[in-house]
C-alpha cells in the first residue's frame, strides 16, 4: 500500500515542528534547514527522500535521525 505524499516544504515543517519539541533544539539550525529534503532513488519499500547533511558528523543526533525516520515512514515525497 503507498504511502501519502507530502512536499519537500511540508516534510520539512514536520519534521521541524518535532524538532522544535526538543527542548535544547528550539531555535538551533539543523540539517533540515541548512539542506533540506531533496529525492533519492527508493531502494525496495524504502524512502524516495532524504534530509540533505550539511553539517558536521559530529552534531550526529540520534533523537533527530528517529524523527526524521518515522516521517520517512509515513510520508513520500511528491513528484
Amino acid at each position: 500500500m503507498p504511502k501519502p505524499t507530502r512536499t519537500a516544504a511540508q516534510l520539512q515543517a514536520l519534521i521541524q515542528e518535532r524538532i522544535d519539541a526538543i527542548p535544547e533544539l528550539r531555535g538551533q539550525v539543523t540539517d533540515i534547514q541548512a539542506g533540506g529534503i531533496v529525492w533519492k532513488q527508493p531502494s525496495g519499500r524504502g524512502a524516495n527522500w532524504t534530509v540533505k547533511t550539511v553539517r558536521s558528523r559530529e552534531t550526529y543526533r540520534a533523537d533527530v535521525a528517529g524523527i526524521i525516520r518515522q516521517v520517512q515512514d509515513a510520508f513520500d515525497l511528491e513528484d
